[in-house]
């Protein structure tokens, strides 16, 4: 199909059944409205586009046409629109609605709309090697990614306290029911081995799979979309950020799950990280210390490096005013490179094993009390519980799993029945990817004193 002019755009838009058509046509191509909508107009077809003239998203233009604005501007008496406004043109309570849902987007997907920016910036380059230019990853916001058009007028980001990508790398989108980690397994002193004749069978790798697959799960939300609750919002930005919210408390509690998945593995098939006990990094600390520090970044071997971790508010500002034993230097004034912040503490020396350039910390309330000491069987305790401390390599130790389109589709019937509300529905879960040797679990504070050899240290379920 030829792609839209801008009055070809608007019409389609205005007329309740090429609306229709329009929205179905962007469900079936897996894609948000306004995305589609941007796909599938030109506006260099009006042969008014000059060179220097700005290229407005089709979501732009429509709003525009619709007299629709966040944008707040006393002084030239430009105001939001209001909510009474909206009401009662179909039109306009379509397009308010992607405005919302555009809102959650930006917030909920933004880690994998960031990630496949970066898919597409790669192929850009293979595909244009030696003569690229400009080459930029596509954010949120851009006129080839339009998930959010219209900006709310008081701020122009909204962040969680920790975001997704903080705990991972990887985002797979999956069309299955279950989902396994595939797993690397192989010995790797066979790679050390001679091999004398040309008939020698080669060291083999092998790829193993959880022992349980993880179900990714269906998380649905009604938000009110009432005439009546929209003339109490009265101003149509107010609507945006309410929807807003919700996203960032749907993404805290991915950041929740995915912290469970690193202390005790997906499906409950042990694929926790390894468990350490503090004095295991240094014999004296009952908290995190220089030694105890360094120590623990040469836990992590090979191709694994720690680049974040988390512990519960009060270990983390111990971290954080910790000092050398016996002087007042301290350890965050110690860095192996200049740009480096909180990272290795090599100082002067040029270290040739791989760690990570500014290490990320952070901390979160579930890391409390979340470690004890169980007999071998597992009967009865032994001292108290303790805080945990999760170092992690974020490129390989857990894998956030998804199913995207679901939002769209549920989203799409919902727009086309008139209904009066927006269900913001996902689908995902996190699974284990390389835990054990990317993932390291601290147990804060001193041993009990019944501490014996014959003792597990084990996660708990959170309070």
């Amino acid at each position: 199909m030829a792609l839209l002019t801008t009055r070809e755009l608007t019409q389609r838009v205005n007329n309740e059944s090429e609306r229709t058509k329009f929205v179905e046509e962007a469900a079936d191509a897996g894609m948000p409205f306004s995305a589609y909508a941007d796909t599938q107009y030109d506006p260099e077809k009006d042969g008014e586009l000059g060179p220097d003239d700005e290229r407005l998203s089709a979501m732009e233009v429509i709003q525009d046409d619709l007299d629709m604005t966040t944008v707040c501007n006393p002084a030239a008496g430009i105001w939001p629109t209001r909510c009474e406004d909206v009401v009662g043109d179909p039109a306009k309570e379509f397009v308010l609605k992607e405005m919302c849902l555009n809102a959650y987007r930006s917030v909920s997907y933004a880690p994998q709309v960031a990630a496949a920016a970066r898919k597409a910036d790669r192929r850009a380059r293979w595909e244009r090697a030696g003569t690229f230019n400009s080459v930029y990853d596509t954010e949120p916001g851009s006129t080839l990614t339009p998930f959010y058009d219209a900006m709310a007028h008081w701020d122009q980001d909204v962040e969680v306290d920790i975001r997704l990508e903080e705990l991972t790398s990887r985002f797979a989108e999956t069309s299955k029911s279950d989902y396994r980690a595939t797993i690397l397994e192989y010995d790797e002193d066979a790679f050390r081995e001679e091999r004398r004749t040309p008939a020698s069978d080669p060291p083999m790798v092998t790829f193993g799979t959880s022992e349980r697959p993880i179900r990714p799960k269906k998380r649905m939300l009604a938000i009110p979309f009432t005439y009546e609750h929209l003339r109490e919002v009265e101003f149509i930005d107010k609507a945006m950020e309410h929807v807003e919210e919700i996203a960032v408390q749907r993404t805290m509690a991915k950041v929740d799950e995915g912290l469970e998945v690193m202390l005790k593995g997906a499906g409950g098939d042990n694929l926790g990280g390894t468990l350490i006990p503090l004095t295991d990094l240094d014999a004296d600390a009952t908290t995190m210390t220089p030694k105890a520090w360094l120590t623990l970044q040469k836990k992590f071997k090979r191709s694994y490096m720690m680049t974040s971790g988390l512990g519960y508010e009060d270990d983390i500002t111990d971290i954080q005013l910790a000092k050398i034993a016996g002087t007042n230097v301290m350890m965050t004034a110690l860095i192996e490179r200049d740009n480096a912040v909180l990272s290795g503490f090599g100082g002067a020396f040029r270290i040739m094993n791989q760690l990570s350039q500014g290490i990320g910390i952070g901390w979160h309330e579930k890391l409390k009390d979340r470690l004890q000491w169980f007999q071998s069987n597992g009967t009865s305790t032994r001292g108290g519980k303790y805080n945990a401390y999760i170092a992690y390599d974020l490129r390989k130790a857990i894998e956030f799993v998804t199913q995207m389109n679901t939002d769209i589709i549920e989203t799409t019937r919902d727009m086309l029945k008139q209904v009066e509300y927006i269900v913001c529905s996902e689908i995902w879960g996190w699974i284990s990817y390389q835990p054990k040797k990317a993932c390291y679990i601290i147990q804060m504070g001193g041993l009990p004193s019944s501490h014996a050899g014959t003792d597990i240290l084990k996660v708990v379920d959170a309070e």
